[in-house]
């Protein structure tokens, strides 16, 4: 049971604390009326009001009149005054806030809380004003800026880049978000850190720019927010990068098209044997280590391949030469693809990623089959289509 003496407490010190953080939201006088209202204790509308009146509205047992909430939306400030003093609010103190606040659906870390409740209170007095008592989290944003968040959950695959974890979870109804969108390059750095950030990427002209915007899961956000490391700076640099570049290769590559048959070669593979005896490959082409000279583990992996796979896959291709297939045309279309690689200055190892990963999304096909599809790419790079003997050194 509650403890009546605290709750009479409770009852006691909320009217002080709402009018406290309506005093906060409250610009500065900006004429002379308004000065003289100031100076009556006026501008203000709860200010006047009885503590029961008050107490009422911070139980939810009346609504804030929407004259005063009107009033109190004309006068609003920019919210750094409010954001600040939840700034210094005790740790703990913020921490439960904090956490109530998620787990009615908000999206918040303890470094945005100032923001979030300031946003939150704003909402409520145009609720108010609307005749309406409630703020969900989808109150919080306009339709734009939902669009936006939602393109940028997208772009990271629903995942957080620093920790791979789900940028949502299930709720009992309804899909609840769990992620913040923070600014890449930090806000809150020292002068002292800030040459170590420069290093790997200046700051962007605009903090609030599109491309310095990022989403990560709630806890990563917070820790990022409160503590960034290079390290971490690094990786959300190279993720935004990396999105860049597939949103403008998506452009130029979506109109090229691929060969069904090569769909029936993939899937094929997974029921076909390796060729492990090592036999020379059956076709006049340079070496595989004469295309990637410097990546090891590359050439390592595509030379597994193209000794297990070349000739096999030569082979299929040769027996579906016909009418409605041509070579020709598929060899020229991934020569095509990887020239569109190449121009974004990606290394090669990125570019047989990105080129798997391209077929595998083009030719929608699962998972199971990145494997085969990387095979596929092996048997370009040895048919000289990916990558040029000119690499090596």
């Amino acid at each position: 049971m509650a403890n009546p003496e605290n709750e009479e407490s409770n009852k006691q010190g909320r009217p002080e604390f709402l009018i406290s953080l309506f005093d906060l939201m409250i610009r500065t006088p900006q004429t002379e009326v308004e000065d003289q209202m100031s100076e009556d204790g006026k501008l203000n509308p709860l200010s006047n009001k009885e503590l029961d009146t008050i107490n009422k509205y911070c139980s939810g047992t009346r609504k804030i009149p929407k004259k005063d909430a009107k009033n109190i939306l004309k006068r609003i400030n920019s919210g750094k005054s409010f954001i600040d003093r939840i700034e210094f609010t005790a740790p703990g103190a913020k921490k439960s806030i904090r956490n109530e606040l998620r787990n009615k659906g908000f999206n918040v870390t303890s470094a945005s809380l100032g923001e979030v409740c300031f946003e939150i209170l704003k909402t409520f007095l145009n609720k108010f004003n609307d005749g309406e008592n409630s703020v969900a989290p989808s109150d919080l944003w306009d339709n734009q800026n939902t669009i936006t968040r939602l393109q940028l959950v997208q772009d990271v695959n629903l995942k957080c880049p620093l920790c791979g974890q789900e940028l949502t979870k299930a709720g009992e109804y309804k899909a609840i978000s769990n992620y913040d969108i923070v600014h890449i390059f930090p806000d809150n750095l020292a002068i002292k850190d800030k040459s170590k950030f420069f290093k790997i990427k200046s700051a962007p002209k605009d903090s609030d720019a599109l491309d310095n915007k990022i989403p990560l899961c709630l806890n990563c956000a917070n820790l990022y927010l409160e503590n960034p490391t290079v390290e971490d700076y690094q990786s959300l640099v190279n993720t935004k990068r990396r999105i860049s570049i597939e949103s403008h290769l998506a452009k130029g590559l979506n109109q090229l098209t691929l060969e069904e048959n090569l769909t029936k070669v993939i899937k094929g593979l997974k029921n076909i044997k390796p060729d492990m005896n090592v036999m020379p490959i059956s076709y006049d082409a340079h070496k595989v280590e004469e295309k990637i000279s410097s990546d090891y583990s590359l050439q390592g992996t595509v030379n597994f391949y193209v000794m297990g796979y070349y000739n096999k896959i030569r082979d299929e291709f040769s027996n579906m030469a016909g009418d409605s297939f041509y070579f020709d045309d598929l060899a020229t279309t991934m020569k095509l693809a990887y020239v569109k690689f190449k121009r974004e200055k990606l290394d090669q190892e990125e570019i047989f990623e990105q080129l798997a990963n391209w077929i595998l999304k083009k030719a929608n096909l699962e998972k199971e089959y990145s494997i085969a599809v990387r095979i596929i790419v092996a048997f370009f790079v040895q048919n000289c289509e990916v990558f040029e003997v000119e690499n090596a050194k």
